[in-house]
């Protein structure tokens, strides 16, 4: 039996996340549930797919990822996807599309009977039959197209990569669409005596750290995270809260030879 996840804007305060993994388990008291996270920002598909884009693949194959996070939108039709050897089961808000660049090899949709509560009383229910070896095309229609969001795109040029800030984390870090290949790449066209100069805010740095340990308590550091993208925090402190920077945000890295 397949893995399935759950994340959920829904929080930790009400039942609506012991209910959904009620509903699994009052049919397969030994499915295994992994959370990945109930503090999605409400109704914030940007926030949530972020999340899961950056976790999914460290879940083993055939994993079903359930994933309701602005729920409360009865417009939206009920979908399930097979991506990258890993199945999805959700709203078709358009966070699908905010996952990967790749489009999925498998899509169905689904009836949710206009119910107060889908991801309980549907989507428990589709994601469990996956996990049990069922096909997408046993539990819903077959479709050709889902809903698409479009993320926001980096501007490149030999000159400088413009980014955003797409992700706020727990601890007030900052989090680009800033990648280190992009980074390189520029770097590599330059080729010898380039350097760069960092700007966000008022701030400007001119080096890239490894870890965020490289700086003193109270201080910023800009590293490339373990998903290899830009981001920017301060060591036992809080970003965010301290720069005056969000989500949207612009940062831009300027290249220069000398």
């Amino acid at each position: 039996m397949a893995v399935i996840t759950f994340m959920s804007d829904f929080g930790t305060q009400d039942h609506y996340v012991a209910a959904v993994r009620a509903a699994i388990l009052s049919q397969s008291p030994n499915q295994l549930i992994a959370d990945i996270s109930h503090d999605v920002k409400p109704y914030d598909i940007s926030h949530g797919a972020n999340i899961i884009k950056h976790v999914y693949r460290e879940f083993p194959e055939k994993t079903v990822h359930l994933v309701a996070v602005d729920s409360m939108d009865s417009k939206c039709d009920l979908i399930a996807m097979e991506l990258d050897g890993h199945y999805f089961v959700g709203f078709d808000s358009g966070i699908f599309s905010l996952i990967s660049e790749k489009k999925p090899s498998q899509l169905v949709s689904f009836e949710h009977s206009n119910c107060t509560f889908p991801a309980k009383n549907v989507l428990a229910k589709k994601a469990l039959d996956l996990a049990e070896g069922k096909s997408l095309s046993s539990i819903g229609q077959p479709i050709e197209e889902m809903r698409v969001l479009f993320a926001r795109q980096l501007k490149v040029t030999k000159r400088e990569i413009a980014g955003n800030v797409v992700n706020v984390d727990h601890y007030g870090n900052l989090i680009t669409n800033i990648r280190k290949r992009e980074f390189e790449k520029i770097i590599e066209i330059n080729g010898a005596g380039v350097y760069y100069t960092i700007r966000f805010g008022r701030e400007k740095f001119q080096n890239i750290h490894s870890f965020f340990s490289d700086v003193e308590s109270g201080d910023c550091f800009v590293v490339f995270n373990s998903s290899d993208q830009l981001q920017i925090g301060i060591n036992k402190g809080n970003a965010s809260e301290l720069l005056g920077l969000s989500i949207d945000s612009p940062v831009l890295i300027e290249f220069a030879t000398g």
